[in-house]
């Protein structure tokens, strides 16, 4: 996974990174719908353009809540890029703090020293060791399945209201 930049934020008491290969975009938060019966880690769903869109609070995924939490009107969403056979995701953070972080020192991180692989690496930036995610760990098989029936659901219902006839 080493990369050279990345995407750095702060979701909660965590500080860490993705590789800027797996982001996508980074979006203000709009307004999230809840889903009906959805854990708690699912912040609800946006609509981008016509799909409805997880979003994660990246905080409650990790079990790293605390910290100072940033108002609403601050934080962010961190679209990721589509991975196969896995639901469109977005992460919700306190705050991005830097798109085009470099880190020229990297280090893996053995799948076994990480919950189910989450961290890939560790990588000093601005002359602190930062946690890299990996996108593809961050969910269990069980948790994807489930998501993709969340929004199965969730694109159902925006579907209902672009069809209604005016």
């Amino acid at each position: 996974m080493t990369s050279s930049l990345y995407v750095t934020f702060r979701a909660g008491a965590l500080e860490a990174a993705l590789p800027q290969a797996a982001v996508a975009e980074i979006l203000p938060v709009p307004e999230l719908v809840a889903a009906p019966g959805a854990p708690r880690v699912l912040a609800g769903f946006v609509n981008l353009g016509g799909e409805a869109v997880a979003a994660l609070a990246l905080d409650r995924l990790l079990e790293s809540e605390g910290g100072d939490p940033a108002p609403a009107l601050y934080r962010h969403l961190i679209r990721l890029r589509p991975l196969a056979g896995a639901p469109a995701v977005t992460l919700l953070v306190d705050r991005v703090t830097d798109a085009a972080a470099h880190a020229p020192d990297t280090h893996p991180v053995e799948e076994a020293d990480s919950l189910g692989g989450c961290v890939a690496e560790t990588a000093l930036i601005d002359g602190r060791l930062t946690p890299v995610l990996s996108p593809e760990h961050l969910l269990l098989a069980e948790e994807k399945a489930r998501l993709d029936e969340f929004a199965r659901r969730a694109q159902e219902r925006l579907a209902q209201w672009e069809s209604t006839p005016a």
